[in-house]
């Protein structure tokens, strides 16, 4: 007689989780169509996160990606660090996050891929 509402609240609380990742801009584009999750939507939200670390912010807004794109790392940098990192890691960084939040699935690099990468960031001294 109750056998459906443990699997009603689980779809409420999955539903609900999913309205706070789209809103937080986790959720590549593609989810929207597809409904289905794929390792490539996982990076997406990656580069979110990377973004997010880079520029201090939890919402990540189109002068932050106008930015990016120039690399201008004074523009998306957390302002809170005043200067005081590896200007080269925080543009290897961009890059990085840039593919990962790439419009098509097919141009983001696998997640083999953005490891390599991480472990050969540029090491300032």
């Amino acid at each position: 007689m109750d056998a459906g509402l443990p699997k009603l609240l689980a779809d409420d609380v999955v539903f609900s989780a999913l309205k706070v990742s789209a809103a937080m801009g986790y959720l590549a584009p593609e989810y929207i169509t597809t409904g289905r999750f794929t390792e490539k939507i996982d990076i997406y939200a990656f580069g979110v996160i990377l973004l997010q670390v880079l520029s201090g912010k939890k919402t990540i807004g189109g002068s932050i990606r106008v930015a990016l794109e120039s690399f201008r790392s004074e523009d998306f940098v957390d302002s809170n660090l005043k200067g005081r990192y590896s200007k080269s890691e925080a543009e290897a960084l961009a890059k990085l996050a840039m593919l990962c939040t790439h419009e098509h699935p097919d141009h983001r690099p696998t997640m083999k891929e953005v490891i390599q990468e991480l472990h050969e960031l540029p090491a300032d001294s």
